[in-house]
């Protein structure tokens, strides 16, 4: 997990408050940048099966319907840590790199899509990233993505937190997301060390704690289109 001086490095690197930055990571992944999954430590995934049948333009639809579709379908994500790398590795069997940026990575839950919008130099790159110097490749591609757009950058600041639903999930949550936010954002502020708001999560094997907690009404674009 993150310490107090990841924290403080992105904070300050994005001129934000320090707890704004702990709350986005709370939310997306109580704060989790690596699971044990075997005897493997791997970054937090979730498959988005949409995105595959998307970037592939649905040729697996009929062979691998659980991987691939037109729309999204929330029962077709895993319920466990396992689940969800098995069902990224099934996905890259039939197409790497597909399944790569149409998965969802590490603690800030990053789509893989966004790689060549982040400045790398491909998809592989981003996923190697994510476990690169310890977690720190992870809070390297929140502070990027943050600053690849302006006016998430300035409502992240201010805590306009309908606005960084909006910005950081493509809407689709109704202020859920927004309040869970703020929830977070109250708890943390004056800390010194992080504590995962586990309050916030629902399914203890969830891979990605919001999906769980309000019912995924938007588990789809990660902010917006793919590259």
């Amino acid at each position: 997990m993150f310490d107090t001086a990841d924290y403080q490095r992105a904070a300050t690197r994005l001129d934000v408050p320090v707890a704004h930055v702990m709350a986005m990571a709370a939310v997306e992944s109580a704060g989790e940048t690596l699971w044990i999954v075997g005897n493997r430590l791997v970054p937090p995934v979730r498959f988005e099966a949409h995105w595959f049948g998307k970037l592939t333009n649905y040729r697996f639809n009929d062979d691998h319907p659980d991987l691939s579709c037109v729309s999204w379908n929330p029962d077709l994500a895993a319920g466990t840590k396992a689940g969800a790398w098995q069902q990224l590795q099934r996905a890259r069997a039939l197409d790497e790199d597909a399944a790569n940026q149409a998965t969802s990575w590490g603690a800030f839950q990053i789509m893989g899509f966004h790689w060549k919008r982040l400045d790398f130099a491909s998809v592989q790159a981003f996923v190697d990233s994510m476990t690169s110097n310890g977690d720190d490749g992870q809070m390297d591609a929140f502070v990027a993505f943050v600053e690849a757009d302006p006016a998430l950058h300035a409502s992240l600041r201010i805590g306009a937190w309908l606005d960084v639903e909006r910005r950081y999930n493509g809407g689709g949550y109704g202020g859920a997301y927004a309040v869970k936010l703020e929830a977070a954002v109250a708890l943390y502020a004056g800390q010194d060390a992080p504590v995962a708001p586990r309050v916030l999560r629902r399914g203890a094997q969830a891979s990605r704690a919001r999906c769980f907690e309000i019912g995924r009404a938007s588990c789809r674009e990660r902010v917006s289109s793919p590259v």
